[in-house]
């Protein structure tokens, strides 16, 4: 059986360019969440703020807001860096870059009306496109890769080690971050509508 097409060397390395994009990512997604992040900060007893359930505990809403932010942030940064790379080297997508991508499209998607309101409205914190978001996300990133799983794309060959660049390794462990997240929302809900707690 033929080996896969080898990665060239600058495809494998992370660059300035990569790193800045994910930086200007992670600013936009601290621009734009800032207030709910300050209000589940602020808030000790549980409320309904924008995006959080009242179910959820005062240490459960900082780190749930922290990794919003921080992994939408990664996940917008994505779709101009896999695009770019799609448009130079036009090759077939792994697992990774589908979940990175997808995660990307989200955020893009969901993100203009969020930031829309926080500068036409920033005393109304009601978004439903933030409440999508926070929910969605995570939730679409379990079907995601529960799909992967199950179609065996994210199982290693066994006849040759494949070599991943950098952009299909970080798009894996961002889409199982992403994952994670939804798997904590999933028992939440569990929580609430099986044993009313």
């Amino acid at each position: 059986m033929p080996n896969p097409s080898p990665i060239r060397e600058r495809d494998r390395r992370f660059s300035v360019v990569d790193g800045m994009v994910l930086v200007a990512g992670l600013a936009v997604a601290f621009w734009a969440f800032q207030e709910p992040f300050l209000i589940a900060w602020r808030e000790p007893i549980p409320g309904g703020s924008i995006g959080f359930n009242p179910f959820f505990g005062w240490w459960d809403r900082i780190i749930y807001a922290l990794a919003m932010v921080l992994l939408g942030g990664l996940s917008l940064a994505g779709l101009p860096l896999l695009l770019r790379d799609r448009q130079a080297r036009p090759r077939r997508w792994g697992p990774g870059k589908t979940l990175w991508f997808a995660h990307g499209t989200a955020a893009w998607l969901l993100w203009p009306p969020i930031v829309y309101q926080k500068v036409s409205q920033p005393v109304n914190k009601d978004s439903v496109s933030a409440i999508c978001y926070f929910y969605g996300t995570p939730l679409m990133a379990v079907y995601m890769v529960a799909a992967l799983w199950a179609g065996r794309s994210l199982r290693r060959k066994s006849r040759y080690r494949r070599v991943l660049c950098w952009r299909e390794r970080f798009g894996l462990v961002l889409g199982l971050a992403w994952a994670c997240t939804g798997l904590y929302l999933l028992s939440m809900f569990y929580r609430i509508d099986l044993l009313r707690r």
